[in-house]
């Protein structure tokens, strides 16, 4: 025997083989993609899980692949669990296969009750195979007295959908297939074929073969074309429904076309006078008689999706399936779109009252899809919408499901995407919730997605399980059997169209079920209590049914005497106190209204719930309570026996003495719940014990209310509105300053002035209400430490400090009076303070529970600086300095004796506190006078050396004895270093000298010319030569004090430059050399306070006595000089008179004037005749107020007149 299967990958194999090879892929891939716990435990609503039914089928048959909840009204009413297990082994002449099998359970206590549904007992071998024919892998019922379809479809499990609950129905059916199911052509010949086409049986309701259409002929694949490019692998029965109106009955073939996949339409009624028309189909989308693949609207290349095969070894090929929009030439991966691999179908999805198919093809797209389809003629479905998936490989459309979800009489569509998948948010598994836009879909419908954890396969399958709480809205389930155990999730439907919260998780764990959630079945109600029951399947060979429990819709009135509390009234009865009355009546409603069960609800009072959820005391106990509950909660019963009937209960609390909080109101809590009732099973009795009724989730079961205080001091409108304002100031400095210089090892002092005033003293009524409750919080930081606080007396003020000081909580009064004032202060230690604190922030914040929003936290901010106490001082040796003597030249010069006077200083930088490495680098700065604004020596810098610390190097602009002076050894011996970064500074001056007349007074100034260093008025006056004054210039020596911890010495000897002084101050009674020094700090610490750092020496300088005398002019010059001038005058005077100067000439008309020649030998002055015409001009004054202003104007200035001037240059 020989047959060939086609596969999506282009192998060839039997078609057994491969059929199992495609199940087993699909079950691989969907086992390997999904397997995690839904995060957050979800409270149960009304499906019972303490009471479930358990059934359990044989190991290894898949007993729980499908099921179905059914209901039979003939020939006795009868509810079943209706179960597919296609691997179950097989009986009579298919003994040693496993062709599968449908089982029916019964509605008892008992696991292993459920009976096998004897409708394929025999076998034609000559024609037909039925091993791993997969018999029950869809099982579905019509509903209450409908039939049953039992099917065997191919490689895949599919989920169920059902028929909402109360359809009343005729002869109703039953439908199972087997989607394996094959055909044998040439059995026993090598030529052999099989194909798997698949057939369904349909049963009538007591499960039994009844009319014409029951039994298992339903195989539409029989007979036509055969091979997998038609319908040799139909599989038909893969998913199957009936149509709302029961007249139709829907299969899914998804494996015809190659796999493109089909949709079958097709009557299940007698005769056409049963329907009352006569376009009974069937239909199909490629059309029943055309066979027109074409026509299937479900796009090519859908099978693989985008697929890369390479090789990490070179020269190797690499493989790539075509994009969606181009056609394959590979023709075993150009028509999977699996069309049919779920239906369904409904009222009013694109209009109302018309009939809509639903059929999902999960690999569509390479994303899957749904496809909307219509009636169009007597053979074919036509699209009329399609939805996408949004993600690759995502199986969109794996499962469908219809319900109307928001009860707007439009049915919304369900589909789920068991692969879809989300790393960084973790989804894996979706399920897609369309909601109907009354029927105008369009590409823009954004459904609503509801997403699985990880490895969850979370959507694999959706039903629609009527109305579980019979609110009006329905409900859906989803299975996840791959999150855990398996877990199935409960969403509600609502007039949002659906609750994202599921209502109800069921856990496969906690039933000790394996796979759970595989399966789903609802919307019957098979234990009678008006509520649909829901049943789950799994791949663990086991079926849990979960029955409703009817829902409670509590009524509350509650009631509090008094309603306001006035602590000077003292109401307790037989005790002294405050006491209030709380009086809560309870009334239920229920479905259906002629339900009355006796209810014990206890109700559970609780005050003061959410003051201790903020971590504050309770204020009230309970008068009635159990002495084994705490004092402010106390629990009654109350026993309601029917609807509509209401009973009452009460509490009384009292009020503790002493209330600090009397402005907040007491929160009160009744919470009611239902009293269990243990279940009362009869040992042996298989009838189910009726449950116990559950309370709405909706609204809550807490009633919350509120009992407030009569309050004094908030106007007329009883509502507290304070005006709390909040001042400081640190120590004594000003209020709100930034900066802070912290006093030595000792606390300061945080001042705070709180008032409570109307903001607005035209408006009084709008604020600055009594603050009750008034707090200041006052945080530090870990440079400062609570140490005390300093609190008027008659202040009412109490401060609290926590057990490491950081925190102080301060009560300003209970209340806080309208226009009062409250000032106080704490002491705060600064032991903490370290260099690198820069500034302290101390966060203050008011708190009342008066009503003032704008209360936020103040921050009292103070900059610190560290102040350095450095300082330095300079000594001058000797003070006092003479010069006198002859000038002398540069070059004249050879040792220290030849320049003048010698003197020293000596600098002295004391550091009383840490050492200056851990703040920074500290410098000494010194302004060296070394020559006046001409450019004379004036103070010689001749050795400069620190006492302990020989090897510091300074830096200067000039040098240390440039001149390089030798010492007289006679006197004195020549410093040991000589300590300059620069030594090579200022060049030997080469003016012209003449140093053969020492007399000669030799100066730096222009070819021998005198310069002056100071004008001749000041000569005789006491001059301060100062580079500030600008009477001198001077060098920087800047020194670095390394490792400052004490004190530093620096020694400067300087010679006085005899010369310059003798030649720029010979006439001056004295003159002071000014020698400025100061410290500076270079540190990455910006807040560095060095005050003080400063200081001068002053050296004296006189002339020796004599020194001006000597340079005296003698006075018999002086004389001479005085007749040479007055000879010379004379003499001048003499010439011009002989000339004519002095003689008067005639006024003349235009002014004309003559000279003539003088006749005594003066015959350089030749005659010239001037005409000159002098211009007249005329004057006008302005008067002030006329003039123009000028903005340069000062007022009140004098200024000067102002004349308007005319010229001309004619006589007139």
């Amino acid at each position: 025997m020989a047959a060939t299967a086609t596969v999506g990958h282009g192998g060839k194999m039997s078609p057994t083989a491969a059929s199992a090879t495609r199940f087993a892929h699909w079950r691989v891939a969907l086992c390997a993609l999904l397997t995690c716990c839904r995060g957050g435990a979800v409270c149960g609503f009304n499906l019972e899980t303490a009471h479930t039914l358990h059934k359990l089928g044989d190991r290894g048959t898949f007993f729980g692949f499908s099921l179905a909840l059914h209901e039979q009204l003939n020939p006795e009413p009868q509810s079943w669990i209706l179960v597919g297990a296609p691997q179950a082994a097989g009986h009579g002449a298919l003994r040693g296969t496993r062709p599968g099998a449908l089982f029916r359970c019964p509605i008892t206590p008992e696991e292993y009750d459920c009976e096998r549904v004897d409708i394929d007992g025999d076998v034609s071998l000559d024609r037909e195979s039925k091993d791993n024919q997969w018999l029950g892998v869809t099982v579905k019922s019509q509903g209450v007295g409908g039939k049953v379809v039992v099917s065997s479809p191919t490689q895949r499990h599919r989920d169920t959908t059902t028929t909402q609950l109360g359809g009343e129905l005729g002869e109703a059916e039953v439908d199972t297939c087997a989607h394996l199911y094959e055909l044998r052509q040439r059995v026993m010949q090598p030529s052999e074929t099989r194909d798997p086409i698949g057939r369904c049986y349909v049963l009538s309701e007591d499960l039994t073969e009844r009319d014409d259409l029951d039994g298992g002929e339903w195989k539409f694949c029989e007979g036509r074309p055969q091979g997998h490019e038609q319908f040799g692998f139909c599989q038909q029965g893969l998913s199957v429904s009936f149509t709302p109106d029961n007249n139709f009955i829907l299969f899914g073939a998804p494996g015809t076309y190659n796999w493109k996949g089909e949709m079958r339409v097709q009557l299940i009624n007698q005769t056409l006078l049963d329907l009352g028309f006569y376009d009974d189909g069937p239909y199909e989308v490629a059309d029943q008689k055309q066979l027109n693949a074409m026509l299937i609207p479900v796009p090519y290349h859908s099978y693989l999706g985008l697929l890369f095969m390479a090789s990490p070894f070179e020269d190797t090929l690499l493989y790539k399936t075509q994009e969606p929009s181009s056609r394959s030439t590979f023709e075993d991966v150009a028509h999977n779109s699996y069309l049919g691999f779920s239906v369904d179908s409904a009222m009013g999805i694109m209009s109302l009252g018309e009939l809509t198919f639903v059929a999902g093809a999960p690999r569509a797209n390479h994303t899957g899809a749904v496809v909307l389809l219509r009636k169009d003629n007597v053979y074919r479905l036509v699209p009329q919408h399609i939805f996408w998936g949004e993600e690759l490989a995502s199986s969109f459309g794996y499962s469908v499901a219809t319900t109307d979800l928001n009860r707007d009489g439009w049915t919304d569509l369900i589909v789920g995407a068991p692969n879809f998948f989300d790393r960084k948010a973790e989804i894996g598994g979706a399920v897609y919730v369309y909601l109907n836009p009354f029927g105008h879909w369009d590409d823009q419908a954004r459904p609503i997605r509801l997403n699985g954890t990880y490895d969850s396969m979370f959507g694999m399958t959706v039903s629609s399980i009527g109305d579980l709480d019979q609110d009006g809205y329905g409900d859906i389930a989803v299975g996840a059997p791959f999150d855990g155990d398996g877990k199935v999730f409960i969403y509600r439907g609502s007039d949002a169209g659906i609750e994202t919260k599921p209502a109800q998780v069921l856990d496969g764990r906690d039933f000790d079920v394996r796979r759970f959630g595989y399966s789903i079945s609802g919307g019957l109600d098979v234990d009678k209590n008006q509520y649909p029951d829901m049943a789950v399947g799994s791949l663990n060979d086991s079926v849990v049914l979960f029955r409703s429990r009817p829902v409670i819709h509590m009524v509350r009135d509650l009631s509090i005497d008094p309603q306001y509390i006035d602590l000077e009234q003292r109401n307790c009865q037989g005790r002294d106190g405050v006491c209030v009355e709380v009086k809560a009546c309870f009334t239920f409603t229920a479905h259906p209204a002629h339900y009355s069960p006796h209810i014990t609800l206890v109700v559970h009072f609780e005050a003061d719930a959410e003051r201790r959820k903020l971590g504050l005391l309770h204020r009230v106990n309970f008068l009635g309570r159990s002495s084994l509950v705490p004092e402010y909660t106390q629990t009654e019963e109350v026993e309601l026996h029917r609807q509509r009937h209401p009973v009452c209960t009460s509490a009384v609390f009292q009020l503790h003495e002493k209330l600090r909080d009397k402005l907040r109101p007491i929160s009160l809590a009744i919470t009611h719940t239902i009293k269990p009732v243990p279940p009362h099973r009869h040992s042996g009795s298989k009838r189910l014990e009726k449950l116990a009724p559950i309370l709405n989730v909706s609204p809550s079961n807490t009633l919350h209310s509120e009992v407030n205080f009569l309050r004094e001091g908030c106007g007329d409108d009883k509502i507290c509105q304070s005006n709390l304002k909040l001042s400081y100031q640190f120590g004594t400095r000003p209020l709100h300053s930034d900066l802070f210089t912290p006093l030595p090892n000792g606390p300061i002092v945080l001042e705070m002035t709180i008032t409570n005033a109307p903001s607005d003293p035209l408006l009084p009524d709008e604020d600055g209400d009594d603050a009750h409750a008034a707090q200041l919080l006052i945080s530090l930081p870990p440079t400062l430490s609570y140490m005390g606080s300093r609190i008027p007396s008659q202040s009412q003020v109490r401060c609290e400090v926590n057990h490491n000081g950081t925190q102080t909580e301060c009560e300003l009064g209970n209340p806080v009076k309208r226009d009062s004032t409250i000032q106080f202060s704490i002491i705060l230690g600064t032991s903490n303070i370290t260099i690198e604190t820069t500034e302290l922030k101390v966060d203050l914040l008011l708190t009342t529970i008066s009503e003032q929003p704008d209360l936020a936290i103040v921050k009292a901010r103070a900059k610190v600086v560290t102040e350095l106490p450095l300082s330095v001082s300079v000594v001058a040796d000797p003070h006092q300095l003479f010069f006198s003597g002859a000038v002398r030249g540069e070059s004249a010069m050879s040792t220290l004796d030849d320049v003048g006077s010698p003197v020293d200083f000596e600098f002295t930088v004391a550091n009383p506190g840490q050492e200056m490495q851990t703040l920074g680098s500290a410098f000494l700065n010194i302004m060296w006078p070394y020559e006046l604004a001409n450019g004379k020596w004036l103070l010689y810098p001749a050795s400069l050396k620190f006492e302990n610390h020989p090897d510091t190097q300074c830096t200067s602009t000039g040098a240390l004895n440039p001149l390089k002076l030798s010492y007289n050894k006679t006197t004195e011996e020549a410093p040991q270093s000589q300590h300059l970064r620069h030594q090579a500074g200022r060049t030997r001056r080469s003016h012209p000298e003449d140093e053969g007349h020492e007399g000669q007074v030799m100066t730096k100034g222009n070819a021998g010319r005198p310069t002056p260093a100071v004008a001749a008025s000041e000569r005789r006056k006491t001059l301060k030569l100062d580079c500030l004054l600008g009477y001198a210039r001077c060098v920087l020596f800047q020194c670095p004090l390394y490792s400052l911890a004490s004190q530093a010495v620096l020694k400067i000897h300087a010679r006085l430059w005899n010369s310059t002084f003798i030649e720029e101050f010979p006439s001056n009674s004295a003159l002071e050399l000014v020698i400025r020094a100061n410290v500076t700090v270079k540190s990455t610490i910006k807040h560095l306070l060095l005050r003080d750092a400063a200081a001068k020496a002053t050296v004296t300088v006189y002339p020796e006595p004599g020194l001006a005398d000597h340079y005296q002019i003698p006075w018999w010059i002086i004389i001479i000089a005085i007749l040479a001038g007055v000879l010379l005058l004379l003499l001048l005077v003499g010439l011009l008179w002989k000339c004519g100067f002095f003689k008067r000439s005639q006024p003349r008309r235009h002014y004309e004037t003559e000279l003539y020649s003088a006749q005594l030998g003066c015959g350089f002055f030749r005659r010239a005749h001037y005409k000159d015409k002098v211009p007249q001009y005329n004057a006008v004054k302005i008067p002030r107020q006329d003039r123009p202003q000028f903005s340069t104007e000062k007022p009140g200035s004098v200024q000067k007149k102002e004349w308007t001037t005319h010229w001309s240059d004619s006589a007139s």
